[in-house]
């Protein structure tokens, strides 16, 4: 094979092949220093036995004056002028017959890619590199026609002043390379790109545009200079304000939601951007080259880097070790393996909910637990539990995720248009008028969930279980829609316990228990790997203690027993939220929906009253909750008493019914949208808004039909004030209840709860027996909401403080002023328990499963 000889900046150097880089980076094997150079800016590669010149670049390639894609190099002198007509030379030489027949020199080691079987729907390297276009690309449906996206061709190519080397480097920010590094063609263009992201190379600021001197905003909205069909941006994101021949450019972020950032840092209100400045808004990156901002969408950028994984618990425990693998674009990945082996917190450390304790995850380029703030709304996570309340409609229901989800200034018929939009891409349109969870197959379900996610268009999408209780059909239904979603061009990886639909995918990885990788490859070598002829007996030598005396030690495998530990498990920094007031109004709205949408829920809200009423008319008596009657006819309070025992329990029953099934049913729910921006305050306080004032007009209402055709409390509208104690009793035990449901771990721990603190406030009411004078027993009970309900409605009804030889029961005393100090305190103690339920509930939505 002829050699071929390189002359740049003074140097000369000759190499064998198979490929030479050429760029910016200090890593590439002919570095350049001219800013108008890609960082990895062309190839000279070995092609059929000759030399041939890959541009790569987003400025161009040049050779007397014409930009170039692809040069067969056929003999003489070729020169080569980088970023520009004017741009740095490079001029190459084919040695014709100085082949040395030695073996080629290997690229250094940070650029080799890391040992892994071929993807078997992958096309071979060399078909993955295409060649560069030199005419323009086309516009995408949302840039067509602007003026900011025309008149690309013979613009990339514009000439500016380079700067120093030593500043140029000095200004840049480091490389972000995985240590396994990324391949040299790792690289190039992506093939297929995510949903609604730019084509690499594509200019949105054109030089023309920036000369003349004003400044470009930048945004969803199509009245921007620039506009961006991102979900992600705000319709006002960011201005641009063009360099001078004093000051670099400056960019400003205009209050965005999900933030701007240059060179890995959210910018907070203006920062200048140094030639070679990385800028990332909603799921799109771009490149500043001192004139324009280029789309940079690399096979590198869109490819998912685990490198180290490593998770150790209290106690030196390893959940999961050194598991270190990439995943391309386009791929779907399927991880199996035994209970227990690490799958879950794999899924964790990769998503950056639960960072690994060492190792790093490389997503852009950029590692994903230093920059997560940056590019946790690219990634997707479906659990293995629905994410949609199961009483409403699907379009109901994704409607409601998508006002949660999306930015705040994005209006009515946006989030219908991606409701829609998100809708047909998974086939759910003629299912939008569907019940989530009595109208729906599972796998319809799996994708109402799916879709969920999809509303953000993250180009990372994770899956836990989506097929787990799914019939063999429904299974192969869910897991060719996920094959159609990584061929948009997402990086697709879903746990699994199925291995029914394994072919579809394009990697299997298969843990053993300790958190260990056994396996990384096609699914066609999963059996050949083991021996073994099925997959049940695969799972049986995963548990075998000799497997890695039984099995090949994957290539990959590093001791990572002395890394130092890390920080990466500290808390989960908290996403940007809403304006609390839109986020509020939009959760009592669900809450509202949900509540008339659920039967179950509705006929407890309508028959506890009626049914509960019912049972104090039963109680004997002619006087009704009339001391002074009862007293007339000679007769004692003890039947308007017990009358009111029964209203108290009533009180109690149903606030606490109500609620106490509430955060618990929800939790999947609940933990899902707080990792995208669900402040859990106010979820809390939605809660306690919708279902807290169906408690007090359930205890308007069951003190109606108590008195209703019988007499009155005393006093002037004594029943009425009893009504609202009552009431306030009711919506005191709604907020305990929601305080409980956050406690409990499950639905079946809703009922013993229930029973047990409906009986505690019937005790320590003072409704049954005298509580006041018995010490500590009356201080107890002055924490009991029941306490002072029942002393607010005595108070109301005039009943005795003092009976027989019994103590005088001092905060039942007739009187506005004690029924209005019994009121108040019920409010502080209600508003005590909203504390404690505030704190629960945000416990909750970090807490492990």
């Amino acid at each position: 094979m002829d050699r071929i000889q390189v002359q740049w900046s003074g140097t000369t150097r000759t190499f064998d092949g198979p490929r030479v880089v050429i760029g910016r980076e200090l890593d590439c094997d002919v570095p350049v220093t001219d800013v108008r150079a890609s960082r990895h800016h062309a190839f000279l590669q070995v092609e059929n036995g000759a030399w041939v010149v890959v541009d790569a670049s987003t400025n161009g390639t040049f050779v007397a004056g014409q930009r170039v894609t692809r040069l067969p190099l056929t003999g003489g002198a070729v020169s080569l002028n980088l970023g520009g007509p004017a741009g740095e030379a490079v001029v190459l030489t084919v040695l014709v017959g100085q082949g040395t027949g030695a073996p080629a020199p290997q690229p250094p080691p940070y650029r080799q890619a890391p040992p892994s079987a071929p993807s078997p729907s992958a096309p071979s390297p060399s078909a993955q590199v295409p060649p560069v276009s030199s005419r323009p690309v086309p516009a995408t449906p949302s840039t067509a026609g602007h003026p900011s996206h025309q008149g690309q061709q013979g613009q990339q190519g514009q000439q500016g002043q380079p700067a120093p080397a030593g500043e140029f480097w000095r200004n840049l920010p480091p490389p972000q390379l995985p240590a396994s590094g990324a391949p040299a063609d790792a690289w190039r263009p992506a093939g297929v790109l995510p949903p609604g992201q730019l084509p690499h190379g594509h200019s949105v600021v054109l030089p023309q545009h920036l000369q003349a001197g004003r400044s470009l905003t930048i945004g969803r909205d199509h009245g921007n200079d620039i506009v961006l069909d991102d979900a992600l941006v705000s319709r006002r994101h960011a201005r641009l304000d063009p360099p001078t021949a004093t000051s670099l450019a400056v960019l400003h972020d205009l209050g965005s939601f999900n933030g701007t950032f240059v060179n890995g840092h959210r910018v907070q209100g203006a920062v200048q951007m140094p030639v070679g400045s990385e800028v990332i808004v909603g799921n799109q990156t771009f490149r500043w080259d001192g004139h324009q901002l280029v789309a940079s969408q690399t096979a590198h950028e869109l490819t998912l880097y685990a490198d180290g994984l490593t998770q150790v618990v209290a106690g030196g425990k390893r959940l999961i070790e050194n598991i270190s693998f990439k995943l391309e674009s386009r791929s779907l990945t399927a991880v199996i393996g035994p209970s227990g082996a690490g799958k879950s917190t794999l899924l964790g450390a990769l998503t950056g909910l639960k960072p690994a304790s060492h190792g790093r995850v490389i997503w852009q380029g950029h590692d994903l637990y230093q920059h997560y703030d940056q590019l946790r709304f690219q990634i997707g996570l479906v659990p293995q539990q629905d994410i949609l309340h199961p009483q409403l409609k699907v379009r109901q229901g994704l409607r409601f995720a998508a006002e949660l989800r999306l930015p705040p200034d994005t209006t009515a018929q946006e989030w219908d248009a991606r409701v829609d939009q998100v809708a047909h891409q998974l086939q759910l349109v003629q299912r939008m008028d569907n019940r989530i969870g009595t109208q729906l197959s599972g796998g319809q379900r799996k994708r109402v969930s799916i879709a969920t996610e999809l509303l953000t268009a993250p180009p990372l999408l994770f899956l836990d279980e989506p097929t787990s209780g799914l019939d063999p059909g429904l299974d192969l239904e869910v897991m060719k829609q996920l094959r159609g979603l990584a061929d948009d061009g997402r990086v697709v990886m879903v746990v699994t316990h199925s291995v029914l639909a394994l072919d579809v995918c394009d990697n299997v990885l298969v843990l053993a228990p300790g958190g260990r990788i056994a396996y990384f490859g096609p699914p066609s070598g999963v059996l050949a790997h083991f021996g073994k002829t099925n997959y049940p007996e695969v799972f049986d030598l995963l548990d075998d203690p000799d497997l890695w005396q039984r099995i090949p030690v994957p290539q990959h495998a590093v001791d990572t027993s002395a890394m130092p530990q890390q920080s990466y498990g500290a808390g989960v920094p908290a996403p940007p939220r809403q304006s609390a007031s839109r986020q509020l109004a939009t959760l009592v709205k669900r809450n509202l929906a949900v509540v008339l949408a659920d039967r179950l829920l509705l006929g407890m809200l309508l028959l506890l009253p009626l049914i509960l009423g019912g049972l104090s008319r039963i109680v004997p008596g002619d006087f009704g909750f009339s001391v002074a009657e009862a007293a007339a006819a000679g007769e004692s309070s003890a039947d308007a008493k017990t009358r009111l025992t029964v209203l108290i329990v009533a009180a109690c029953l149903m606030g606490t019914a109500l609620a106490i099934r509430e955060l618990v049913g929800e939790r999947p729910i609940f933990k899902r949208e707080y990792a995208v921006g669900l402040s859990p305050g106010l979820y809390f306080t939605s809660k306690v808004m919708v279902l807290g004032t169906a408690a007090f007009v359930q205890g308007l209402v069951v003190t109606f039909l108590a008195t209703v055709g019988a007499p009155g409390a005393d006093g002037g509208l004594g029943t009425v004030r009893v009504a609202i104690a009552i009431g306030a009793l009711a919506f005191t035990m709604a907020v305990v209840g929601l305080a409980l449901s956050a406690v409990v771990t499950s639905n079946e721990q809703t009922m013993p709860a229930l029973v047990g603190v409906v009986m505690l406030q019937l005790v320590l009411s003072g409704a049954l027996f005298q509580v006041a004078g018995r010490a500590l027993l009356e201080q107890i009970a002055w924490l009991a909401p029941s306490r002072w309900g029942y002393a607010a409605s005595a108070s109301a009804m005039e009943l005795p403080p003092k009976v027989g030889d019994d103590p005088e029961d001092w905060i039942i005393r007739a009187g506005a002023g004690h029924y209005l100090m019994d009121l108040m305190v019920l409010g502080v103690l209600g508003l005590m328990a909203f504390g404690i339920g505030l704190v629960l509930a945000r416990r909750s939505a970090t807490a492990d499963d």
